[in-house]
């Protein structure tokens, strides 16, 4: 699990740090030019992308970077405004594109405007999900998700300045693609095989609603119906398996807003009758080392999910010096229905059975802020949380089990200016818990937290330090964990043509947890889980642009987590999964030379550098870039 958290983690940096393409600098007069009583403004950036992986696995840098060779519609800018917001049929109109063409992240977004009449927007994007899984080696060989992920959102506001508004939306979003894991379908002993997967699953939503003002009061609903499905099928040797799993889930929202010169309120609530059916029918007839075997399992389950929340907000202002914020919620979720496991052996004849019942989870919390400005130098806050939370489930036997925990947490906190553009932010918080539900769950806990910032005309320098300290213990095991963080970061505008920017980040991780033996009887724990992370990320970046006609923008990106700074040896128990030693690094250089008002050509190169010693096997080095124009019609 570890593991695939780190390679999630490894993508999710790859992707939000900026990349080569698409180039920022836009052709086109900035204002536009007139048509037919509009102003358009646009700009089209095409070319070629080309990558290359120069050493190591391919399929590590598919999952964290993924880009491949060929001609895109690297991105794309285009509004059309009606320049006495007078139109006909509409009066603005904004479209933007980015990666078409096959790019591993697509997307593109569209907004039309009428006034006073209608808003249109809607989203679109795509992302090629690659995921390599890990090495298992046999006849399973590896674990693959390779899937695409569709998503799309449309919303149509009917009378959008008016007191009477109208909502209409849909959103959808679906996964397809082949994937491949392992599965040691009878027991202990059997072997392991391949398990293939067709990935279909599908979500559809479906809204509507009004917003209208009563009293100086706004208020507004929403209904809505949203359905899931799930209808992957799974193959492997001598198994099969079939799981369709459906579920609809309509649900109400309803808010309210009202300001007063001292005094505001607002509250939502929500409620969704969420339904789930689902079956599963698996087949299994293989050998085990003593005798043939083969098993029958069916899965089946009729639930519904109610799930209900609410929140009131009441926020005081008697003065400019002081602000109170009180807020009350409450969360309730009910899981009941009949859901059972059964298992039969064809060979022994043997009958095992599961059922579970009922789940059921309220939360009722308080919570009060207070913000207090003293003078001009000096501000400083308080809160206070309380929160009472019911668990009861209902599992193997008719006698429901039952617990409660509550939590208070304190917050305090100060802020100083003691210059002009310089800003001083100190604040702790402490947290206790009766009885934690989870070894994870939060007991014990407090923070401290301090941030400096200074601003002025052309530079921005920040800096701070976090940490946060937990400890849990429950009837079975025990948690612990402590996290520090230090960062810094800064930008530089010296000049209008010349820009740096820089930051730095520090962030240790230290957990360790109990290890529970349910094999033997009675349970032992007589084992811990460590994991501890030093992960320092360096980011550097400069900007210029030489005699108005070439933009130039240079930048590192560096990541490297030391772990605890010793080596692993693989063949101790747990050695080899309590810390990750990994590097990543990723130079990149863009140029971008205007050749006209209207056209321009652009340029840019990126390195990725991927390794790590705890899976030497997913290192690699990739050359990645392209080539392109920007043009403005």
């Amino acid at each position: 699990m570890r593991t695939a958290i780190l390679f999630l983690s490894m993508a999710s940096l790859a992707i939000a740090q900026e990349t080569a393409a698409p180039t920022p600098e836009r052709a086109g007069p900035v204002r536009g030019e007139t048509w037919n009583g509009y102003n358009i403004v646009n700009s089209i950036e095409t070319g070629y992308r080309f990558a290359a992986v120069g050493g190591g696995d391919d399929a590590m840098y598919r999952s964290s970077v993924n880009y491949g060779n060929g001609i895109r519609l690297l991105g794309s800018y285009f509004t059309m405004n009606s320049k006495d917001g007078r139109g006909r049929w509409l009066d603005s109109v904004v479209i933007t594109t980015q990666g078409l063409g096959n790019d591993p992240y697509e997307s593109a977004s569209l907004r039309i405007v009428k006034n006073r009449t209608y808003h249109y927007d809607m989203t679109w994007r795509r992302n090629d999900y690659f995921n390599p899984g890990l090495v298992t080696g046999g006849a399973s060989g590896n674990h693959l998700l390779d899937t695409e992920y569709d998503m799309q959102d449309h919303d149509l506001t009917i009378f959008p300045e008016s007191n009477l508004k109208f909502f209409l939306g849909y959103s959808g979003t679906s996964q397809t693609g082949a994937a491949i894991s392992s599965i040691q379908p009878l027991g202990g002993g059997a072997d392991t095989v391949p398990l293939f997967a067709n990935v279909r699953r599908v979500r559809r939503e479906y809204r509507l609603g009004n917003e209208f003002r009563v009293l100086g009061v706004r208020m507004n609903w929403m209904r809505g119906w949203e359905d899931f499905k799930d209808d992957t099928p799974f193959t492997g040797v001598n198994f099969q398996r079939v799981e369709p799993y459906h579920g609809t889930s309509p649900y109400w929202r309803a808010a309210l807003f009202a300001d007063r010169k001292i005094v505001g309120v607002n509250g939502h609530f929500t409620y969704t009758s969420g339904r789930r059916a689902f079956i599963v029918d698996e087949t299994a007839v293989g050998p085990l080392s003593v005798a043939p075997r083969s098993q029958q399992i069916q899965t089946s389950g009729d639930a519904q999910r109610p799930v209900a929340t609410g929140n009131l907000n009441v926020v005081i202002a008697p003065g400019s010096k002081l602000t109170i914020v009180n807020s009350s919620s409450v969360y309730n979720v009910r899981t009941s229905g009949n859901s059972a496991f059964t298992q039969f052996d064809n060979g022994t004849h043997s009958f095992d059975a599961l059922f579970f019942q009922y789940l059921g989870i309220r939360t009722f919390a308080n919570e009060t802020d207070l913000n207090y400005q003293f003078s001009p130098l000096l501000g400083a806050f308080a809160g206070y949380e309380y929160s009472d939370r019911r668990i009861r489930s209902i599992q193997f036997s008719p006698q429901p089990a039952d617990q409660t925990n509550i939590l208070h947490d304190g917050r305090l906190g100060i802020r100083l200016r003691p210059a002009k553009g310089l800003t001083v932010l100190v604040s702790a918080e402490a947290g206790r818990n009766n009885r934690p539900f989870t070894p994870a769950a939060e007991r014990n806990y407090h923070a401290l937290n301090a941030r400096v910032q200074y601003r002025s005309k052309d530079l921005l320098l920040a800096a701070g330090a976090e940490s946060d300290y937990r400890f849990n213990s429950v009837a079975l095991s025990s948690y612990s964990s402590q996290s520090r963080k230090y960062f810094a970061n800064g930008s530089w505008n010296p000049r209008p043509w010349l820009g740096f920017d820089g930051s730095f980040s520090r962030a240790h991780l230290y957990t360790i947890g109990g290890i529970a033996y349910f094999e033997s009887f009675p349970s032992q724990l007589s084992g811990s889980s460590l994991y501890i992370s030093n992960l320092n990320t360096l980011t550097a970046g400069i900007r210029f642009a030489a005699a108005k006609r070439a933009d130039v923008y240079v930048a590192y990106v560096r990541t490297r987590d030391e772990g605890d700074g010793r080596s692993t040896n693989p063949n101790l128990l747990f050695q080899s999964v309590q810390t990750y030693p990994m590097a990543f690094q990723s130079p990149l250089a863009r140029l971008s030379l205007r050749i006209t008002e209207k056209l321009r050509w652009n340029a840019g190169y990126q390195y990725y550098g991927y390794s790590a010693q705890f899976y030497a096997n997913r290192n690699f080095r990739a050359n990645t870039g392209y080539t392109s124009v920007t043009w403005s019609f």
